[in-house]
């Protein structure tokens, strides 16, 4: 078993998290122990771990706790349910990283422009607008609806 404090620290959460979890209805009852305070189990802590994971993914609570709702019923009958959430939440994800790594090699290109003027001895200084254009140009223009 294990306090508030020690699930905090464990899942690098704060204890007002672990509560605020509670108050929204995420986590199935906590136990206390004879002084009254929360008495977390191994099964409560990988619970907690699980909904850190899908909010640290940017789910929205009002999903979570859709999706909570239905694994706490326990029942098969709403594993395609869950599994949907999942699904819906994981193509958010492949989605996301699709435009991190975009992202992420725009600002390669942006570097590669650094260290190119910082190694070039004949570099010129570049003012505002010329490294801007530049930077469109590494972008391919930037689209006008």
């Amino acid at each position: 078993m294990y306090s508030a404090g020690e699930v905090a620290k464990k899942l690098g959460l704060s204890k007002d998290g672990l509560r605020y979890y509670e108050k929204e209805g995420l986590l199935p009852p906590i136990k206390r122990d004879a002084s009254g305070y929360r008495s977390y189990s191994e099964a409560d802590v990988e619970w907690i771990f699980l909904i850190r994971c899908l909010r640290d993914t940017d789910m929205p609570i009002f999903k979570i706790k859709q999706y909570v709702s239905l694994l706490m019923q326990g029942e098969n009958n709403s594993i395609p349910e869950r599994r949907a959430i999942l699904k819906d939440h994981q193509k958010y994800i492949e989605e996301k990283i699709s435009i991190y790594q975009m992202l992420a090699r725009l600002i390669d290109k942006k570097i590669a422009f650094y260290d190119e003027a910082l190694n070039n001895s004949n570099a010129k200084c570049v003012d505002y607008a010329e490294e801007w254009n530049h930077f469109r140009e590494v972008l391919g223009g930037i689209k006008h609806d």
